[in-house]
């Protein structure tokens, strides 16, 4: 079973979303957490050379390959199909969540091509100056381009309601193109209860404290959870949550992971083939531990401390 859409091997597209169950070797050195893969791969991710992941890619021994630049000849390995993914990054900090996200796919046995995306109205203010304007597509540069398949990710404006998003309404057309373009979707966070909640009106809830740590996860027997072990740990952090009263009636949608302590963590749209995360697989193992000291510096509480 494949997420995305394409021409490659219906498992490929699996694999991209199966990469997080696989077991990673970690080891510090300097105090950062060091990631260790396989270099015998099948295919490489494509990314812009002068994205700062990059060089961290390459440092990783991570098959990755130069995004031409406009005019640009492809390079001979771009003859193999590949998956077009387009990439929807509103995380505040942009360049981790590059890294993380190239990681995976590059760690997947499909050769996959990245665009970053991100809407119109969207300033992006924790990003460095020129980052979006040289990295990113706006969503009207990309009108007239098809995708394999997109990644949404989190942003950090679960406490709003949606239609008081900025960019709600330009969010709710992109996500209409997506199936209309008939492409897979694997949104994350807050991108999962925006998206759940435009296709299938699943609301999202406050919770009393904020979800924070890692919580083990009953997993539902899937195609797409195959490399996944039953009670698999996975981070969360957010201050919202999915209810199980909410998924009552809703045919076309399957709850494939689920914790006691936190909720449904991984909804299935089978018909539309789409996986939506509440949680997030992509984080480094120090990527928590940032973020509680962050909200210590605001004064945020966060719960227990890990």
């Amino acid at each position: 079973m494949s997420i995305f859409r394409s021409t490659l091997p219906r498992a490929a597209g699996a694999r991209l979303l199966r990469t997080w169950g696989a077991r990673f070797e970690a080891k510090r050195a300097g105090g950062k957490a060091r990631f260790h893969v396989d270099s015998r791969k099948l295919s490489p991710v494509m990314i812009d050379s002068d994205l700062p992941a990059w060089k961290e890619l390459k440092k990783e021994e991570v098959w990755v390959e130069e995004l031409p630049k406009s005019g640009g000849a492809l390079p001979p390995v771009s003859i193999q199909p590949r998956l077009k993914i387009g990439i929807l990054n509103l995380m505040p900090l942009k360049e981790p969540t590059e890294l993380q996200l190239s990681r995976m796919l590059g760690r997947s046995n499909a050769f996959v091509e990245i665009t970053w995306l991100c809407p119109d109205d969207y300033s992006g203010k924790n990003s460095a100056p020129g980052h979006l304007d040289k990295y990113y597509k706006r969503f009207s540069q990309v009108k007239g381009e098809t995708f394999d398949g997109f990644i949404v990710t989190g942003a950090p404006i679960e406490h709003l309601p949606f239609d008081q998003v900025k960019y709600w309404g330009e969010l709710e057309a992109f996500f209409d193109r997506i199936r209309d373009m008939d492409a897979g979707m694997l949104s994350l966070c807050w991108g999962a209860m925006a998206s759940l909640y435009h296709f299938h009106k699943i609301p999202k809830h406050l919770t009393m404290n904020k979800q924070f740590g890692v919580y083990e996860h009953a997993v539902t027997p899937h195609p797409l959870l195959q490399a996944v072990p039953d009670q698999v740990g996975i981070p969360v952090s957010r201050h919202t949550t999915w209810k199980y009263e909410d998924f009552e009636g809703k045919d076309d949608i399957e709850i494939l992971l689920a914790s006691p302590e936190t909720g449904p963590g991984l909804v299935w749209d089978h018909k539309l083939r789409h996986a939506h995360m509440i949680n997030h697989f992509e984080y480094d193992l120090d990527t928590l531990g940032g973020e509680y000291w962050r909200d210590v510096k605001a004064g945020a509480p966060t719960g227990e401390k890990i």
